[in-house]
This record gives C-alpha cells, structure tokens and sequence, in this order.
C-alpha cells in the first residue's frame, strides 16, 4: 500500500477565484475610463477572471513580504497561502 503525504493546510486544489460582479454600464476596472460594455465586455469573465488572479497574486506577493519581514523561515513562507 502506498500512502500520500499531505501537508497540513495544503491542498491541490486551486484556490478559488473570487470574480468582482460588474455591471455593464459600470466603469471598467482597466482604469481606461470607458464604460465595462465599451471596453473589456467582449471577453467576458475571462478578462474578469484574470483580474481576480492577478489580484491574488499580488496579495500573495504581499503576504509573503510580511512574513519575510517577521523572520518566519522561506520554507514556511513557500507553502503559505490565501
């Protein structure tokens, strides 16, 4: 029998988008100053998703920093997520 090893508080799931609601007369979230139907509306929640994982990652960067700054070891800092 072989057995998995898991760390505690990993998982090999990804970690769940959270995709903002935007309305299309709504301004973009490009900062381009047009309205969400003029601009990124064509590619749907793809654009959107991006956006969330672009947002998450630089949460994460953030996180990390805090925790490089408090002294706490690479290798925990490594596993560390959202």
């Amino acid at each position: 029998m072989h057995s998995k090893v898991v760390w505690p508080g990993f998982s090999n799931r990804p970690a769940p988008a959270h995709v903002a609601k935007i309305g299309r007369n709504d301004l973009c979230p490009c900062d381009s100053g047009k309205k969400y139907k003029d601009c990124h509306l064509s590619e749907g929640t793809a654009y959107l998703k991006r956006l969330a994982r672009e947002h998450d990652r630089e949460r994460l960067r953030e996180v990390r920093a805090n925790l490089k700054a408090q002294g706490v070891p690479w290798y925990k800092r490594l596993f560390h997520r959202l």
